[in-house]
């Protein structure tokens, strides 16, 4: 009989840790913030290459482990309301307010539950013929010989994409005035307010006042709230107007008609209107980062877009009558493009995905993680493990093909793992499939200049970086 100890043991109040455990490598530095912030990047893999995939640090203040093992990794993710609790910054929970998802523990599952249709299932098989059509009008203003700059082109594209799916309006209306009623009243002013939103969440002083960046996020947070209660309003007259709410049309469209037939349930009018910013806010940088990230490797990987272009043939052959509309069941038969896009998570992971505190003593894998301690999981670190990832610093889609089968749970965490893994995930997939499909139709690309990215708070190119499009001949 195995009587080896369990690979994730939770020490019970009081009980004294065997004193023969030994803690995690390295002691934290003072610095050690300052050097993370600066380049995540470097900080975790000249870490990880000396002490191995788990290690103290003093990130953010106290100490702080950062994780990337498999085991780890799923004991972070796994904790809440048993040996962890919630571990970001005040200043960036006071940014996420008290309705979203990382707020109440408690409440967590069941916030979760209701939310997840509105980006899964028929919700997500709906929005395709939509993102087709939106993703195709804008690109049809990108033409060849242009010198695009990447990240901001991209931004735009995926901006003018989601709100109509996300708040079942389109900004860009030329048949009427979609800002007409509403608290703002131009789309830089929208994203002006965003940036400053987003500027306040690591704000390094956490003072509410207009010369911190935490005062003018919390000021920018009011004025979004503000125009997503106006958006709210508008649907919600539209809806009484029209007799007619279809749950699947976008993912304001899914809670008001959940709140509609249960108004005691989940979705308090506060709760759809925070859920309405962090959504749109969300779902613009992961999704824009992914289709950057992924156009600047795929400019760099001929051969693998040829692979691409073949796959494509195979599922739609030949277009005489143009290009073939997008269907649920053809973005399923495409499974290189889909590797590509992890192999971009893979290799360019857009953040951390998981910050918590211990609240009780527990051991992992022999190593003892104390009451109190900071934890971070890693994609950084586990993404460039060789345990996980054959080959891990080269450029492989392959890794997730076939046999290999690589990017096993808890090993790949670009989008978080068990009860906290992310809840866009497979739309930020299906979305970027749409933009691939359509660019591998339309162009050829190669960068102008090596590429540089933006390293803190999340991940993606630097605005100057730019590519050459080119016409794909057919």
């Amino acid at each position: 009989m195995d009587q080896s100890p369990p690979p994730i043991q939770i020490l019970e109040p009081g009980q004294v840790p065997d004193p023969t455990l030994a803690l995690p490598p390295r002691q934290p530095q003072p610095w050690d913030t300052v050097a993370y912030i600066a380049d995540p990047d470097r900080f975790c893999r000249q870490n990880f290459h000396r002490h191995g995939p788990v290690f103290r640090t003093s990130v953010f203040g106290g100490t702080t482990v950062f994780v990337g093992s498999a085991i780890a990794n799923q004991m972070v993710f796994n904790g809440d309301l048993k040996y962890t609790e919630i571990a970001l910054p005040t200043t960036t929970m006071t940014m996420f307010g008290e309705h979203s998802l990382f707020q109440r523990p408690d409440l967590h599952g069941s916030r979760k539950t209701a939310l997840r249709p509105g980006f899964t299932g028929a919700n997500l098989d709906h929005y395709i013929p939509r993102l087709d059509t939106l993703i195709g009008q804008g690109l049809g203003t990108w033409q060849p010989g242009d010198r695009v700059p990447l990240f901001p082109a991209v931004a735009d594209l995926c901006f003018d994409a989601l709100v109509p799916l996300l708040l079942g309006i389109d900004l860009n209306d030329s048949q009427g005035d979609p800002w007409a009623g509403l608290s703002l009243s131009a789309k830089p002013q929208l994203c002006s307010l965003y940036q400053t939103f987003f500027d306040g969440f690591y704000g390094l002083v956490p003072w509410n006042v207009p010369w911190t960046s935490y005062g003018r996020g919390l000021q920018a947070r009011s004025q979004l709230l503000e125009f997503m209660a106006g958006i709210v309003a508008r649907r919600r007259q539209e809806t009484q107007t029209t007799q007619s709410l279809d749950p699947r049309n976008d993912f304001l469209a899914m809670m008001l008609a959940q709140q509609q037939a249960d108004p005691q349930g989940v979705f308090s009018d506060a709760l759809i209107q925070n859920q309405c910013l962090l959504q749109l806010w969300a779902s613009h940088y992961e999704i824009s980062g992914l289709v950057s990230s992924w156009m600047e490797q795929m400019g760099r990987h001929p051969a693998i877009v040829e692979r691409l272009l073949a796959e494509q043939a195979q599922v739609w052959g030949s277009a005489p009558d143009g290009d073939p509309a997008l269907s649920p069941s053809a973005l399923k038969q495409l499974p290189i493009l889909e590797s590509t896009l992890k192999e971009t998570l893979r290799v360019t992971p857009p953040s951390s995905t998981a910050t918590r505190r211990l609240t009780r003593d527990v051991v992992v894998a022999g190593l003892l993680f104390k009451q109190g301690w900071g934890l971070v999981a890693e994609p950084r670190i586990a993404h460039i493990m060789a345990e996980h990832f054959q080959d891990p610093d080269r450029f492989d889609p392959d890794r997730f093909l076939g046999d290999r089968n690589e990017g096993k749970p808890y090993t790949f965490i670009p989008f978080g793992g068990g009860v906290h893994a992310c809840l866009g995930a497979q739309m930020a997939l299906v979305v970027a499939k749409v933009f691939a499909i359509h660019l591998l139709r339309q162009f050829t690309w190669a960068g102008v200049e090596p590429p540089r990215y933006v390293q803190f708070p999340l991940k993606h190119l630097k605005a100057d970086y730019c590519i050459q499009l080119r016409s794909r001949s057919r």
